[in-house]
């Protein structure tokens, strides 16, 4: 058996049961993990190491009858744990300790997960970055806003650990970091206890390191019976290439890649065909109105009581485009967004999935910009299940991720064509 830090969460969860590993070993695993490596990826915020032994220990003399028992997980800190300090990514909350756990983290819990910390987040969830480094190399960005989970567990510490994404926060930093990340149909997750950012593009993510794992915790965080994952026959998949408006603002390494996987997945068998949708001269518009008016009005308190504690980076994006955005214009933009959402679901029934970048490229060197979320917050606005799967190792020797998305309600059956597209792509 590998060490059980390596495992992801289906893979310990099969060992448990064989009676080949323990809640405890493999916690003590994870915790060794984090001392040997946290000095240099710094991903986390907060580690509860005795609580989380003490909690694999009570997994062990229990048994292991829930859906999760024993698996070691991560939270962002933007997400409340009753236990556990919540900063938000600022200073201004710092050692602020909330009386309750998020939805998502009460449920996971309940399920037998065990809460390891919390991870690293950007200032409010935006763009000012905290102090983890890409695990790859240190000298790259892991991306934002979930930067410490997406990093603790593309560096093996955690097999799984929640993000949020309002625009790319967890499929850029999941493709960044070497990952499987997945935002869900909007609101498939319940968002109680998460700082919203604009509510109405939040959304609880999940980083994991296998497409069974993204099964499982969906499973979990629903209260429902395990779905396992059922691969698709690549030749009856009907797919479609968007290469976006933004396809030249790409690198060529993403380009060749992304052309590379739509001829892999031809030879194997499935339709191919590009894709268009209407309005694409508006998505920018749309997120950034829509999401700037919410996030001034998110950040209020701070905003009028707490400025000068207030990054740059934040004062000067977001929330500045939200200050001059009348309500009028928001509430235009949002009428809009609804028209766009009825055509775009249109168009994506036609097809399983849609092949997309997750991000322009590698991650960027450099630790003070996460990246552009410029090939997802079309998806976060329209509220679809989106997948980054890591694919391959670019030019600088850091993970490249390609994204596919599909139509609202859809997100069981893009797992199962994730997971035919992943073994095809892996097998090139």
């Amino acid at each position: 058996m590998a060490e059980a830090y390596e495992l992801t969460a289906t893979e310990g969860l099969k060992e448990i049961e064989a009676g080949h590993l323990t809640a405890e070993a493999w916690m003590g695993s994870c915790l060794e993990r984090i001392s040997d490596r946290e000095g240099e990826v710094l991903a986390w915020e907060y580690i509860d190491r005795e609580g989380a032994l003490e909690k694999a220990r009570k997994v062990d003399k229990l048994g292991a009858a829930s859906l999760a028992a024993g698996i070691p997980f991560g939270a962002k800190d933007i997400i409340d744990t009753h236990d556990m300090p919540t900063s938000y990514g600022s200073q201004i909350h710092q050692g602020f300790q909330p009386g309750r756990d998020a939805g998502c983290i009460a449920i996971t819990r309940a399920a037998g997960a065990i809460l390891v910390g919390k991870t690293v987040t950007t200032e409010f969830g935006h763009r000012f970055p905290g102090k983890t480094k890409n695990p790859f190399n240190p000298a790259f960005t892991p991306g934002g806003s979930s930067s410490g989970s997406a990093a603790a567990v593309g560096d093996r510490m955690v097999p799984m650990a929640f993000g949020t994404q309002t625009g790319g926060s967890v499929i850029r930093p999941a493709a960044y970091c070497g990952t499987v990340g997945y935002k869900p149909t909007f609101q498939d997750i319940n968002r109680n206890g998460v700082l919203p950012n604009s509510p109405s593009f939040d959304t609880v993510g999940i980083i994991a390191r296998s497409v069974d794992d993204l099964a499982l915790f969906r499973s979990v965080v629903l209260e429902e019976r395990l779905h396992p994952v059922l691969p698709a026959d690549v030749t009856n998949l009907k797919l479609a290439f968007y290469p976006t408006p933004n396809w030249e603002k790409a690198d060529t390494s993403t380009h060749e890649m992304l052309e590379s996987a739509s001829a892999a997945l031809i030879d194997a068998g499935a339709n191919v065909t590009e894709l268009t949708l209407p309005s694409e001269n508006d998505f920018d518009r749309l997120h950034k109105t829509i999401a700037g008016w919410e996030f001034a009005r998110t950040v209020a308190w701070e905003r009028l009581n707490r400025h000068d504690q207030l990054s740059d980076d934040l004062r000067d994006g977001r929330m500045q485009n939200g200050v001059d955005t009348s309500y009028d214009q928001y509430r235009k933009a949002t009428a809009d967004l609804e028209v766009l959402k009825l055509k775009v679901d249109a168009i994506l029934a036609n097809y399983d999935a849609v092949l997309c970048p997750s991000a322009p490229g590698e991650a960027l060197k450099g630790l003070a910009y996460t990246g552009s979320a410029i090939f997802n917050g079309l998806w976060t606005m329209l509220g679809v299940p989106s997948v980054t799967l890591p694919v391959q190792t670019g030019p600088q020797g850091l993970p490249m991720g390609i994204q596919l998305v599909s139509a609202r309600n859809s997100d069981r059956n893009l797992f199962d064509v994730a997971q035919s597209v992943s073994l095809r792509l892996r097998d090139v």
